[in-house]
């Protein structure tokens, strides 16, 4: 019996001292239980393995809970991206600056996108909730005339200013064009991809969220575009931005169905018993 009681005593405490449990909630118990008693073996390895898994489980969970809260406190509600700026105009409704500087600068639209009211001018602040009343000339004392948007400091409308440049699409490249023509040119040669004419000319997206393609997959995304086949053609679903509607008796692309619907009522006649049997194009 002395022999069994002293094994016992030997083994239990590194059963209970593991270097993660010290600091668990549950490190408290396992302390405690170092000094075995008679019923300790038999219950302790078995518990301590479910404090332990549950412990793991909570500390994975935590985090990610506090980050979801985090991100839900400082999103746009228009891009659902995290806000590290805002714009505040006189209706006093909040936006990130980068969907204001969209809708000013690409869209060429003035009014709050909530309320509809006008917005002679915006602020671009780092406040979640000053009035856009209580701001001075000296709070914000930088601005874009062109725009009709103040800044709070000068790295702010820089850092707004740089997204309205003729930027590389490329991620890792840190380009910047003259112009189009000038950006078209470095993405072909540098990159070896190309750009897509209409979408430059018809889509509201800053230069560096266009797509680049392969010019094997340029034709495919813009059907109108003349290429001798070399090699295997890219799928047609996989094709970033999607496949251009095409005019098959022009030949001609357009940016969306809109604008190829426009098109056929404008240059094209309807026959009502094709349009019946679904037949297009003939």
């Amino acid at each position: 019996m002395s022999t069994t009681s002293t094994n016992t005593q030997n083994q239990t405490p590194s059963r209970g001292t593991g270097k993660r449990g010290g600091k668990a909630r549950g490190g408290g118990n396992q302390g405690r239980g170092g000094r075995a008693t008679g019923k300790a073996p038999a219950v302790m390895p078995a518990a301590t393995a479910e404090i332990k898994e549950e412990e793991q489980q909570n500390a994975a969970f935590e985090p990610a809970a506090d980050a979801d809260a985090n991100d839900d406190l400082d999103v746009c509600w228009i891009c659902a991206e995290p806000v590290k700026y805002y714009s505040v105009s006189d209706c006093n409704h909040r936006t990130c600056h980068v969907c204001a500087l969209r809708l000013r600068a690409l869209y060429k639209k003035l009014d709050c996108t909530f309320c509809k009211e006008p917005q002679p001018t915006v602020i671009f602040t780092v406040s979640a909730d000053q009035l856009f009343s209580s701001y001075t000339s000296e709070s914000i004392p930088y601005k874009d005339t062109k725009l009709s948007i103040f800044f709070e400091t000068q790295e702010m409308m820089e850092e707004t200013l740089l997204l309205l440049r003729f930027n590389c699409p490329d991620s890792d490249c840190p380009y910047i064009g003259n112009g189009w023509g000038d950006l078209k040119l470095h993405v072909r040669a540098t990159h070896g991809k190309l750009m897509c004419e209409l979408c430059i000319r018809s889509k509201k997206v800053f230069a560096h969220e266009h797509a680049l393609y392969a010019p094997n997959v340029l034709p495919v995304h813009l059907p109108s575009l003349y290429h001798r086949s070399h090699g295997k053609a890219a799928p047609k679903d996989k094709i970033e931005g999607g496949i251009h509607p095409l005019c098959e008796f022009c030949r001609e692309c357009f940016f969306s169905d809109d604008e190829l619907y426009a098109h056929m009522r404008e240059r094209h006649e309807e026959c009502f018993i094709c349009k019946r049997n679904e037949i297009r194009d003939q």
